[in-house]
């Protein structure tokens, strides 16, 4: 499906050709996150991908970026995790130069204004507070706080309003010198190529900086001998509730298995979770569960927004279908059902050149090697019941449950009975 080449530089080029299309999504993708941050520039990850698209050397104003993009008819987008930063433009094939100059320039060569950096400051301050205003976005942040505590994978990606205030052009420089470099980047093309897309490659993208990388700070995990709870008072007219427990590595195999746990207990209309939750007792409009891994720990979390004056009654009901899985196997239905919505929601989303650039970029910056969508299969395909029972008694136990509230309450008597029951 892919092919993978090394540029002259060492930089990855990772090319998908889907010749029915008449698009292409040309992407970078780098191993730049917050965990790559110290506590005094917390939110830096982010506020560099916001000024890549201020000016560059070649592009050196906001205007001019969007006047180009916008006169071939492309989109174009950023985005910053705790792990890795990408950046791309979808556009009709035949302007897949111009969008390759643009993302290289603006990866290799942002001109950092202060004038604008200051600016940004503002933007971003907003961006802070419209997401805290947003419970079903902010509960992830605290959730993550409340899971993997005061460390850089437990703190919001976007720092905070006095980390991102603070910071200083010299912080912009080093950051970019010490990660955007060719052995830490990969550059995707997917959709409709033309055949000399590593002549392309090679004319744009090869004169990337070549720097020693810098590492991001190890999780250090500590000791969990009881639930752990956190209210964040709001006042909200329903309770957005997290559910969690520590989980599984990207390169611990138990993942499949928890993944797919989470297919069966919080995916899709006819899972455990909203069969209970919301079809028997319309406790919730959304419910669901998931499992997510990191470079060296994870978590499984179950997500909802439940009736205020029902949320004890939920959790309950969630907490009890979790403990179902440690207590008695999944049935051949279910886990058979589960593979087959794995396997359906991946062909769908194949459909999306987008999807597949972060993926596979994401994939392999994290892990540098890549797993076919076929491969991948083939280890859900092996998941037995046996696997998502071992995987349930290990990740459920009481002392392992998180559990993070953003609700209009302050007391937590009643969570710590229910979750200590």
């Amino acid at each position: 499906m892919y092919k993978l080449t090394t540029l002259k530089n060492g930089l990855t080029l990772i090319t998908i050709d889907l010749p029915h299309l008449d698009s292409v999504t040309s992407m970078v993708a780098i191993g730049a996150g917050s965990r790559y941050e110290s506590k005094q520039i917390n939110g830096l990850s982010h506020f560099v991908e916001h000024m890549a698209f201020k000016g560059t050397a070649k592009y050196p104003s906001a205007k001019v970026i969007a006047n180009l993009v916008d006169g071939i008819g492309a989109v174009n987008n950023a985005g910053t995790d705790k792990e890795y930063t990408f950046y791309w433009i979808k556009s009709a094939t035949k302007h897949i130069e111009l969008a390759s100059d643009m993302l290289s320039s603006m990866v290799s060569e942002p001109l950092l204004s202060e004038d604008e950096i200051e600016k940004e400051k503002g933007v971003i301050v907003e961006e802070l507070r419209m997401y805290k205003d947003n419970p079903t976005r902010y509960i992830w942040d605290l959730y993550e706080a409340l899971q993997f505590g005061d460390q850089p994978i437990g703190w919001d990606i976007g720092g905070d309003e006095s980390t991102v205030k603070a910071l200083k052009k010299e912080d912009f420089v080093n950051y970019l010198k010490s990660l955007y470099n060719s052995s830490n980047m990969a550059v995707l093309f997917v959709g409709k190529l033309p055949k000399n897309i590593e002549e392309i490659a090679n004319k744009y993208f090869s004169d990337m900086p070549v720097n020693k990388n810098s590492t991001y700070l190890p999780f250090k995990p500590s000791i969990q001998t009881k639930p752990k709870i956190n209210i964040f008072y709001k006042k909200t007219d329903q309770a957005n509730l997290i559910l969690g427990v520590k989980g599984y590595s990207r390169d611990d195999s138990k993942r499949y298995a928890a993944r797919v746990l989470g297919v069966i207990l919080g995916e899709g209309m006819s899972s455990r979770l909203f069969s209970e939750i919301r079809e028997k007792r319309g406790l919730a409009y959304h419910i669901s569960a998931a499992h997510q891994s990191y470079l060296d720990t994870g978590f499984f979390a179950v997500y909802s927004g439940l009736k205020l004056e029902k949320i004890e009654e939920g959790l309950e009901v969630i907490k009890a279908e979790l403990l179902r899985t440690v207590m008695e196997k999944v049935t051949d239905e279910e886990l058979a059902k589960a593979k087959e919505m794995e396997r359906g929601r991946i062909a769908l989303r194949s459909e999306s050149t987008n999807f597949l650039a972060e993926h596979f970029g994401v994939s392999f910056i994290l892990d540098r090697e890549l797993e076919t969508f076929d491969e991948y299969l083939k280890k859900i395909d092996k998941i037995t019941k046996e696997d998502i029972q071992a995987v349930a008694k290990e990740l459920f136990k009481k002392e392992n449950f998180n559990l993070q509230i953003i609700a209009p309450l302050k007391n937590k008597a009643a969570f710590e009975k229910i979750l200590n029951s």
